[in-house]
């Protein structure tokens, strides 16, 4: 699991093209009910198109529209994203 994830902690700086996040790899904001229920992950692309994941861009596009900037934000409870993260990878092994 630890190859198709890496959970960042709130500190952590992520923007488009820094350094910060590694080549294949998607910087993704969950963010949950309110903006107290957000954390922050870098997943591999591999994961997000496991069946589990799939639509969680096109969510992503409906509700925040297809031009964002940096940070791919997901509509999504983060225990849920979660159980996603660990189906794709799961399934992977």
């Amino acid at each position: 699991m630890r190859e198709l994830i890496r959970r960042l902690s709130f500190w952590d700086r992520v923007s488009d093209g820094s350094g910060g996040v590694p080549r294949g790899c998607v910087p993704v904001l969950v963010v949950g009910d309110g903006d107290d229920d957000c954390e922050r992950f870098v997943v591999r692309v591999e994961a997000l198109r496991h069946p589990s994941l799939a639509a969680l861009p096109e969510m992503a596009a409906q509700e925040f529209g297809y031009k964002q900037e940096g940070i791919l934000r997901v509509p999504c409870a983060v225990n849920q994203f979660r159980q996603a993260l660990t189906t794709a990878t799961a399934s992977k092994n």
